[in-house]
């Protein structure tokens, strides 16, 4: 880790990538929550920022074109992380 990176990591408590990643998280459920779309596609149940994950509706894996599944952003949604199973 260079001096930089570790000058960071020491004032976030945690690497900057991790914080980042974080970061990202809070601001895509705070945006989630403005919107009012904080219940999960799956239960119907209301998600918290600790709780939440991307969902795809229709399975991407081993689907006759993977790659148009997967980044079709009609085909996001969002859900609980134990309701998110394949």
């Amino acid at each position: 880790m260079n001096k930089h990176n570790k000058k960071k990591a020491e004032q976030l408590g945690m690497s900057h990538g991790k914080a980042s990643n974080r970061l990202r998280r809070k601001l895509l459920f705070d945006a989630l929550k403005r919107l009012g779309e904080i219940s999960c596609f799956v239960c119907g149940e209301e998600m918290t920022a600790e709780d939440f994950s991307v969902e795809h509706k229709e399975p991407w894996l081993d689907s006759e074109d993977p790659q148009k599944l997967f980044w079709d952003l009609d085909n996001i949604s969002y859900s609980h992380k134990r309701c998110n199973r394949p």
